[in-house]
């Protein structure tokens, strides 16, 4: 036995878990923050991307521009829009396409859909896969030490 004790989180009990808990909290709303002001961190204008999402072929005049920013809420400013998408999310509201106008929460859940099937058969066959590959040490009876 080594004389250095097991990590905190190891502990039987799980009392001193909660740092780490609150480190993943941390980390996951830190990239949440990152992704949320990726249209801002990108050095274009996310309401002209909008208009050239929309409609290719329209001008970016200023009153464009300004009609989409009033729009799409974009005028409040990206931690204003982060922090009330956040709170729409909570009450169970993905919120609305920039670009279509319509609610994202069904095509959120048609796409969870997708990847959780996709994560099923992944599951299933990196399962077979490792039933396979293990067969022969099984049926040797190796072991460990050899």
């Amino acid at each position: 036995m080594s004389g250095t004790p097991p990590s905190p989180s190891l502990r039987p009990g799980g009392a001193p878990r909660l740092p780490v808990l609150a480190g993943r909290l941390l980390s996951a709303l830190g990239v949440l923050l990152v992704v949320g002001l990726l249209p801002w961190l990108t050095g274009t204008d996310p309401a002209r991307t909008i208009l050239h999402a929309r409609y290719a072929d329209r001008e970016a005049s200023p009153a464009a521009l300004a009609a989409i920013r009033q729009e799409t809420g974009l005028d409040a400013g990206p931690l204003r829009l982060l922090a009330d998408w956040a709170w729409g999310l909570l009450r169970g509201d993905f919120g609305t396409s920039w670009v279509s106008g319509r609610p994202v929460g069904p095509d959120v859940l048609s796409a969870l859909g997708v990847s959780l099937t996709l994560m099923g058969v992944s599951l299933v066959v990196a399962v077979l896969l490792a039933m396979v590959l293990s067969m022969r040490t099984l049926r040797t009876g190796a072991h460990a030490e050899d």
